[in-house]
């Protein structure tokens, strides 16, 4: 359905770049209504993420420990990384990218399960998620970032819903990974 044909279309009026990062830009968009009323949008714009859900050949998947200052905790998340604006649209590679640098692995079977936008209410974020599995080492892995920190770790599918209920695993791709592997498993 084309915007203009939809009842609940927020014509933008006004645009301004409030910030600009290396990660996300914040614009203020001016907006009417479908009603005729002006409204005000905060709007956190992003160039996407790929997510990576990597099982190893004995049945666990692995996770990245590291700190997330936004949360003010340490967190086990599934590999995940954004892609960059020069990046072409293959977000595949981008996926073996991140493999690349988190894991130091690869993989020859890589499958896109989804995408989904993070938090729509306020972000363009869309995160495209991949299944893993059939992995190797890589024979040269990449650094990690210069400000990244991290490190691996494979857990049961026990092990993954305790540090659910234990706060370690709080993001929505990782709950979602793990959902996905559950109704895997229940097939």
């Amino acid at each position: 359905m084309a915007k203009e044909d939809s009842r609940y279309y927020e014509e933008v009026t006004a645009q301004k770049r409030v910030f600009g990062g290396k990660i996300i830009n914040v614009d203020v968009e001016q907006v009417m209504l479908p009603n005729g009323i002006p409204a005000i949008r905060e709007v956190v714009k992003h160039h996407g993420a790929v997510a990576i859900i990597p099982f190893t050949d004995d049945g666990k998947m692995i996770f990245v420990r590291q700190w997330r200052a936004p949360l003010d905790q340490e967190t086990l998340e599934i590999p995940a990384g954004k892609i960059d604006p020069d990046e072409g649209s293959d977000l595949k590679e981008v996926a073996l990218r991140e493999m690349n640098e988190e894991l130091g692995m690869t993989t020859d079977n890589l499958e896109k399960v989804t995408a989904f936008f993070a938090s729509p209410g306020y972000s363009n974020e869309k995160l495209t998620v991949f299944k893993a599995d059939n992995l190797k080492e890589v024979e040269f892995k990449r650094p990690l970032d210069s400000d990244e920190f991290l490190n691996v770790e494979r857990l049961t599918l026990d092990e993954a819903k305790k540090q659910i209920e234990a706060g370690v695993i709080c993001d929505s791709k990782s709950i979602y990974a793990i959902t996905y592997w559950e109704l895997m498993n229940a097939k």
